[in-house]
């Protein structure tokens, strides 16, 4: 290196090589200044790169896998959520605030229920009954005989002369009761029918329903005698007809055929069975003859809660068990009957011996175009 630096020194070229060497050392830290600003600018960007806010990811097109745990979540939020609706007497409240109509007739149905018909069962039970019993024991043993017969005459005749008169006394009030109270909590919810359809529709209606209604009672009877599980189709079945009634009336309002009835109540088959369950449990436990007066008497708050319901349906159950076949069997047997009568209508209108008049001409093709009505209501898989 010294000589180098001896032989410019000596030709002349070292002022010349400093300058040039202090010009590559003045590139030289140009460069450094320049790589660290390039470095800091870099770093600054990953800085903010790091600070700044993720993007979000894109939605998957795929559906999200339901689990088991939410199914059975959501059956017991649906079934709570009738039972909830049944037992909500606080939305009673504003319907007896607003309207003395339905005060009146609530008031009513727990005077005649409770007070007439439950009171006169208990009086007898628990009053008239063990103190005949009473009587017994002081009665020498030869008599014993005599105060059995008259217990057990005295037990009959009030039930014949007192108890099955006020049973069917009741029944009737209360259906015109349970009536009016319906129409005015309607009227004050302001429930619109959604259509209106011709009296000769709306008698089809109403009797295809009572049919229904029939024919569900005797299947519900029927699987009371299946082994094992007898009991509990029964309580099930029994809590579905309680909805049924409690929603009846508010479905009539809305002139709903019985077709729409049956379809949306398959939809929503296990909020109505949580719907039903409170009153059937006290009609369980109440013994005969109790249980229906406890029923009358618990009916008009169930008919003001139906009309403030909203049911849910299940969502994300799999499809077999979000509309339940509830009223299949139902549905076939009274399309069979439907037909067969329509079928004898048409063999005795064609089998006549004598001409008929014109008024039984139109009377048979009135009731035949009925039943042919009633029947075309039924889902053509049914049918």
């Amino acid at each position: 290196r010294i000589r180098p630096l001896l032989r410019a020194r000596s030709s002349g070229i070292a002022p010349r090589a400093m300058r040039g060497g202090s010009n590559n050392s003045g590139s030289h830290t140009t460069m450094t200044a320049a790589t660290s600003d390039y470095s800091t600018e870099a770093s600054g960007k990953d800085s903010a790169e790091d600070h700044q806010a993720p993007t979000p990811a894109e939605p998957s097109r795929q559906p999200r896998r339901v689990e088991v745990r939410d199914v059975f979540r959501e059956v017991a939020a649906v079934w709570s959520a009738g039972v909830v609706d049944a037992i909500s007497w606080h939305r009673c409240i504003i319907f007896w605030v607003k309207s003395e109509a339905i005060r009146t007739r609530t008031l009513q149905c727990a005077m005649l229920n409770g007070v007439i018909f439950l009171g006169s069962i208990v009086l007898f039970n628990w009053a008239i009954g063990p103190t005949l019993e009473l009587m017994r024991h002081f009665m020498p043993e030869e008599e014993a005989w005599a105060a059995d017969f008259i217990g057990a005459a005295l037990s009959a005749l009030y039930q014949v002369l007192w108890i099955y008169p006020i049973y069917c006394i009741s029944f009737v009030l209360n259906t015109v009761m349970y009536q009016e109270v319906a129409d005015h909590a309607l009227a004050l919810k302001k429930s619109t029918p959604t259509k209106s359809s011709p009296p000769l529709e709306r008698l089809i209606n109403e009797a295809f329903r009572v049919l229904l209604n029939t024919v569900y009672i005797i299947e519900m009877n029927l699987l009371y005698y299946i082994p094992v599980a007898g009991s509990s189709l029964y309580f099930l079945h029994s809590c579905w007809l309680a909805s049924i009634y409690c929603f009846e009336y508010r479905w009539v309002h809305l002139r709903w055929t019985s077709n729409e009835r049956l379809d949306y109540f398959e939809k929503h088959w296990l909020y109505f069975a949580g719907f039903g369950f409170p009153v059937s449990v006290v009609s369980f436990l109440c013994p005969r003859f109790i249980d229906a007066g406890m029923f009358a008497v618990l009916f008009p708050m169930c008919i003001l809660t139906a009309i403030a319901a909203e049911p849910r349906a299940l969502r994300l159950a799999p499809g077999v068990f979000r509309r339940l076949p509830v009223f299949a069997v139902v549905q076939g047997s009274s399309c069979l009957l439907l037909r067969l009568f329509e079928g004898r209508l048409g063999g005795a209108a064609g089998n006549g011996e004598s001409k008929p008049s014109s008024r039984q001409d139109s009377g048979a093709a009135t009731a035949a175009s009925a039943g042919a009505s009633a029947a075309a209501a039924v889902p053509a898989s049914l049918g």
